[in-house]
């Protein structure tokens, strides 16, 4: 059977120390009909530079320069200039296996899914492998030849409990889930907030436990330390979700409810000072009986909800301590 043209989008700023080495592992794919898309969102190192480079020894490689409007505008350049009946995209700084592009085909082929996923491995700075995997734990959907299929319902719950990773590269996706879709620029946590609309898209999706993403870990990046625009954006993406599932999921309310606890939780225990958070507080208050009943929710959770629902300021700061402690 002819191998389909799948598109690889890579984003690229400000990575000259990570590019090479990952492109190289996109050159080194056993799956060979592809089209390498770097996308250079106004580097300020030599990112752009290496990105020309690279183009003049592999003819699958196309190169967009353009002025920097963030991640998700990077990523959107690249799907107006993809050619694939398949789309994938890989973060610049990280590095895949050999064998990533031919399992996500072999896996979205084997039947009627819109979108296939692997599991992802975290690597330190330096590419060594950590001892930490982000694979689906199997406790929803069915198996099939040892890999899961979701319908749209367990995609929805998968998603909002964090069972489901919803980044965008760990994933291969028909062409056609991208048509009316685009990541929000400017918005953190762009990933989960895509998939709001992309759920609509999903009939079925198949999951592999196999770790072929290799996810670099770095202090300085996005997910490093505390980030309290990560954190805002994906409590006000969270509230976005809720009212999703309220107006089209009914059956998925719980774990909507869920998730935007858990982002109010991220949200007040990096800020760390009730007088900057008067609307959490107040949600906190407002939905403290349902934070009670949530049945996803931990004990310690519910404990510290109880705690800032009678007395904010004292269990605000003590949370915001331990969070520290913890980060050290």
């Amino acid at each position: 059977m002819f191998d389909k043209l799948i598109s690889i989008i890579v984003p690229v700023y400000n990575v000259e120390y990570y590019l090479e080495e990952c492109v190289h592992s996109i050159e080194l794919q056993t799956y060979k009909n592809i089209e390498i898309i770097l996308v250079d969102d106004g580097s300020l190192d030599r990112s752009g530079e290496i990105c020309d480079k690279l183009a003049l020894t592999d003819t699958r490689i196309k190169v967009i320069h353009k002025k920097n409007g963030g991640l998700s505008d990077a990523r959107n350049k690249g799907l107006e200039h993809s050619n694939g009946e398949y789309i994938t995209f890989v973060d610049s700084d990280d590095i895949v296996e050999p064998n990533f592009i031919k399992a996500l085909y072999n896996l979205i082929t084997q039947g009627n899914y819109q979108v296939a996923q692997v599991g992802t491995q975290l690597i330190n700075e330096s590419g060594e492998p950590l001892n930490q995997k982000i694979v689906f734990d199997g406790n929803m959907g069915k198996k099939l030849n040892g890999n899961y299929i979701l319908n749209q319902d367990e995609l929805i719950r998968g998603l909002l409990l964090r069972k489901v990773h919803c980044a965008a590269w760990c994933n291969l996706y028909k062409r056609d889930f991208f048509d009316e879709i685009r990541f929000a620029k400017g918005i953190l946590n762009e990933d989960m907030l895509m998939w709001v609309d992309g759920v609509e898209k999903v009939d079925n999706l198949i999951i592999s436990s196999e770790c072929l993403y290799d996810y670099r870990q770095r202090y300085d990046g996005i997910t490093g330390g505390i980030n309290l625009k990560l954190d805002r954006d994906a409590y006000n993406n969270s509230k976005i979700w809720l009212k999703r599932v309220e107006e089209k999921y009914p059956k998925s309310i719980e774990e909507a409810n869920y998730h935007y606890f858990m982002r109010l939780w991220q949200i007040i225990k990096s800020t760390g000072d009730a007088r900057q958070l008067p609307e959490e507080v107040s949600a906190v208050k407002k939905n403290i009986g349902s934070i009670v009943d949530n049945k996803y929710l931990s004990k310690g959770h519910k404990l510290f909800f109880r705690l800032i629902n009678v007395s904010p300021h004292l269990a605000i700061y003590m949370l915001h301590k331990i969070w520290l402690k913890k980060l050290n």
